[in-house]
């Protein structure tokens, strides 16, 4: 991908799976991804959105068929909102090499035979992709942290890919009134893929069955309780943790996702909480962006590329997206200004 240029406008490619999400005309449905986009929109880039699908080679190189994306002219206000007053303006062939900076979101990628991953994979190789390809795969497969950090204390989790395997996974887990947790294994977050059930459920054999059907590898974990008092959500920038917050369930929801009405409030982390959370960072060495949600007794749940920027700004001040984009326009420029380097 070029090096940005003080002579022309940077650009920056967004993926995910749809363009929006809900009724307007651009919603990437993750408050972080949206706060790139804004914060990108308002410092001028060109700005352009693509699936996995609209991937392509071009004489063996990485091209695309992208959105043209167009900020309204007469838009005034703060510029973590400027998403909201975007829109699509038509459509073009463009070479990946030729974008600045592409934001994966990865909704649409689930593991390594993707389609077109190998595309996308090219396009990494010689240029900024934030997540980069194997930081949306490890992050995408929430069995990794299982994997990854046997030490760090968690739910009992298993991971299973057939009914006989599953049923006998939730005979092994601990009983917690009966509750268990399945989980799609490559999940993008939200908390759309993640699902209470009851033990005691009439025809739990016939829903684990549809739930293996839909997604083809589930996650069996234990419930934990204390999961109704919300959890933590401590977010990273490379080695940088930029802050911690315990997200409440909305009223009658047990599930803390902020698209499921969730409220954030500020959080000191304990010495031991934070330790574990860095354990894991460390653990997924491949991610620049990563938030770690955890429990307040620390057990892990999972680790997630494109935390909520909404919270961290709610809660702290922290406009994520600028200070990731302040530190990709520094390399860039750092590059550009490199001996030999063509602006």
């Amino acid at each position: 991908m070029s090096a940005l240029s003080t002579h022309s406008r940077p650009t920056a490619a967004f993926e995910s799976a749809r363009l929006t999400y809900s009724d307007a005309p651009v919603d990437l449905h993750n408050s972080g991804v949206n706060q790139l986009l804004s914060v990108a929109a308002a410092r001028g880039y060109s700005l352009y959105h693509f699936c996995m699908a609209d991937l392509y080679r071009e004489v063996r190189q990485p091209w695309v068929h992208a959105t043209v994306l167009e900020l309204d002219p007469d838009w005034s206000g703060e510029a973590p909102q400027a998403w909201q007053h975007l829109r699509p303006i038509g459509s073009l062939n463009m070479a990946l090499d030729a974008v600045d900076v592409c934001f994966v979101r990865g909704d649409d990628i689930r593991r390594e035979d993707t389609p077109n991953l190998d595309i996308l994979r090219q396009a990494d190789a010689t240029g900024t992709v934030v997540e980069s390809v194997d930081a949306t795969l490890s992050t995408c497969d929430k069995f990794q942290v299982t994997e990854r950090c046997p030490g760090v204390p968690q739910p009992i989790t298993y991971a299973t890919s057939d009914l006989a395997s599953t049923l006998a996974a939730v005979g092994r887990l601990p009983d917690h009134d009966g509750w268990i947790v399945i989980k799609d294994r490559y999940g993008f977050g939200c908390g759309a893929q993640v699902h209470r059930l009851h033990v005691d459920t009439p025809g739990l054999e016939h829903t684990l069955h549809e739930y293996l059907l839909v997604y083809g590898d589930l996650l069996v974990q234990e419930f934990r309780p204390e999961v109704s008092a919300g959890d933590l959500v401590v977010t990273f920038f490379e080695d940088e943790l930029l802050g911690a917050m315990r997200r409440i369930p909305a009223e009658g929801e047990w599930k803390s996702n902020a698209s499921l009405g969730a409220t954030h409030v500020a959080h000191e982390l304990s010495s031991e909480q934070a330790e574990i959370a860095w354990t894991v960072r460390r653990a997924f060495p491949e991610c620049r962006l990563a938030s770690v949600d955890l429990l307040a007794s620390g057990r892990v749940l999972e680790i997630n590329a494109f935390p909520g920027g909404e919270g961290l700004l709610k809660t702290h001040g922290v406009v994520l997206a600028e200070k990731v984009l302040d530190r990709l326009e520094n390399e860039r420029s750092g590059q550009a200004a490199s001996p030999g380097t063509l602006i």
